[in-house]
């Protein structure tokens, strides 16, 4: 039983390899960068939450806007942008 290895040709024109091409910075896509179902935005700091843009967290599942917010039409947008982001869903039968 002869085992036979194939020939390495080292003489062989060698391919190179396709540059690739240059990727702007994307924008990020998510309107709040960083958010997650645990941790705050990016753009969070002490001074203003990137959601209320007031100097409280309203993150949706650390204790969401306070009363005084929640007939602020654009503050409502940015927490229902916030819960989209993170994938949190009302439960309608919560306070029933």
């Amino acid at each position: 039983m002869s085992t036979e290895t194939p020939e390495v040709n080292f003489d062989a024109p060698v391919r190179k390899a396709k540059k690739k091409a240059k990727v702007a910075a994307a924008k990020p896509t998510a309107p709040f960068p960083g958010l997650t179902r645990t941790a705050c935005a990016e753009a969070c700091n002490a001074k203003a939450c990137a959601i209320s843009r007031k100097p409280y967290c309203a993150h949706p599942t650390k204790g969401g806007l306070q009363s005084v917010d929640q007939g602020d039409p654009a503050a409502l947008k940015r927490m229902q942008a916030a819960r989209d982001q993170i994938d949190v869903r009302l439960d309608p039968d919560r306070f029933k």
